[in-house]
């Protein structure tokens, strides 16, 4: 009995310390000590609460720190937003928080719970630029900036200069090369004669100088001219003969990677009817072998044109492609254009068709702080089909395949631009990239066949990362 006794004074004992340490609401067993369990705040206007970085519930005394977007266009007004406060049961909060609260201070608040417990908290207001943003700087059209070849073949941007080709076939006048551009402005600088006849393709290396290829049409060969910067004199650098096997048109599309005056730099080469990717090792300048490094893409059937990016210098780099196969009629749009990334064993990381129109008329890879960017110049099917601009981040390949509405999907396809129209049947395009700190200027050309719709549009990112 005693022992009985004593048992029970043990229980009530250990009951009296629980009951000590946490009331209990008696009606439903509920522990209501947590009061403030979440907060938000919303742009007046706006259906979007944007949460805080720390969910509830808090200790007293914390500051809640809210993240709400900005822009530079449109600064966030700090003064003018609507809070709001996440409650648990038969908690309040002071001061009310209805309507329009100014955050340009941290607001103090003191939210007492369901027990009666008081706690204080501060909340502040952090303006949050997006992650990237994007703007477009002008559109002008082939006649505001005097070229006379509305199919504008290439066009590249050295410095603070956008050269855009303006070549014509045979001829080698000095208004048939290359248009010099303030690249901010869009006005005009110079004009750079071509080096040769045929020419097809501009494009600046990684080092501000720029090379100029006449590609092989009517057996002349694949040749490239290098250029110091807008006033050297064009030195050839390589030549592939038809008799060396130069296929014929070789030169469509052209890359380079690295810096063709010093150290170790690469061309890269392709045409249509193969799925032969061609390329070159420079070091210092100099060509190492005439002969090109062959890579067979089995990946892809024979393509009406492709372009390819090597990653790095590293002798194992990845590589970047994107090839057409523009089949007419293609009633379900099954074939058109892919971009991959692939490696040296040839392991292939693919993007989902659907992130891009049938056709990717050229693309540029750039980075910034590690994050890994794709810009694509994309067009539909038919000939008169719009043209996007259109980026994505592609750091993590296995995002590519990704869907819209697909988790992750807004984080991965950044921006599509606005719709330009015209006619192209020659599927020509080019897309070229300023990377200045976080400021990125993109240019793309509108290769169509009229002075009303063929021209140069450039637009601006901003990553904040």
């Amino acid at each position: 009995m005693k022992t009985q006794i004593r048992h029970y004074m043990l229980f009530l004992a250990a009951a009296f310390m629980l009951a000590s340490c946490e009331k209990v609401d008696l009606k439903d067993g509920r522990v209501l000590d947590k009061g403030l369990m979440n907060f938000s705040i919303a742009i007046p206007g706006q259906s979007i609460q944007y949460a805080a970085t720390v969910a509830g519930p808090y200790k007293d005394g914390d500051t809640i720190y809210v993240k709400v977007p900005t822009s530079e266009d449109e600064p966030l007004d700090v003064t003018q937003l609507k809070p709001q406060a996440s409650l648990e049961n038969n908690a309040h909060v002071e001061p009310a928080l209805t309507g329009i609260v100014d955050f340009s201070q941290p607001l103090a608040i003191t939210v007492t719970d369901g027990e009666g417990a008081r706690k204080h908290f501060y909340v502040k207001v952090l303006p949050a630029l997006p992650r990237t943003a994007f703007k477009r700087n002008w559109f002008k059209l082939a006649s505001d900036l005097n070229i006379r070849r509305t199919n504008i073949p290439g066009l590249t941007v050295v410095g603070d200069h956008l050269l855009i080709a303006d070549f014509n076939a045979g001829n080698t006048a000095v208004t048939d090369g290359v248009k010099v551009y303030n690249r901010l402005t869009g006005e005009f600088v110079k004009d750079i004669a071509p080096p040769t006849t045929f020419c097809m393709q501009v494009i600046a290396d990684d080092g501000g100088h720029f090379a100029v290829n006449r590609y092989n049409i009517y057996s002349a060969g694949f040749v490239v001219y290098y250029y110091e910067d807008i006033s050297s004199t064009p030195r050839q650098i390589l030549n592939f003969t038809a008799a060396q096997g130069c296929p014929v048109n070789l030169g469509r599309k052209m890359t380079i990677k690295g810096n063709l005056k010093q150290g170790k730099a690469y061309i890269y080469a392709t045409t249509n009817g193969n799925n032969d990717i061609y390329y070159w090792e420079f070091q210092d300048g100099t060509v190492v072998n005439q002969a090109p490094s062959i890579i067979k893409y089995a990946s892809a059937p024979a393509w009406t044109f492709a372009t390819v990016a090597r990653e790095s210098l590293d002798a194992n780099s990845d590589h970047y492609i994107t090839f057409c196969n523009y089949v007419s009629p293609d009633a379900n749009l099954s074939n058109g254009s892919r971009f991959s990334k692939f490696n040296k064993d040839m392991d292939v990381a693919e993007m989902a068709a659907q992130n891009h129109y049938y056709k990717i008329l050229d693309f540029k890879i750039f980075e910034i702080k590690g994050t890994r960017f794709m810009a694509a110049l994309t067009q539909g099917y038919y000939a008169w089909d719009a043209s996007h601009i259109k980026v994505y981040d592609i750091s993590d390949p296995g995002k590519m395949k990704l869907l819209p509405g697909m988790e992750g999907y807004t984080d991965f396809m950044l921006f599509q631009s606005e719709a330009y129209g015209g006619t192209n049947y020659n599927r020509w395009g080019d897309i070229a990239v300023s990377v200045n700190g976080n400021v990125i200027d993109m240019y793309a050309s509108m290769a169509t066949n009229a002075l009303t719709t063929s021209g140069v549009m450039s637009y601006r990112m901003k990553f904040n990362p």
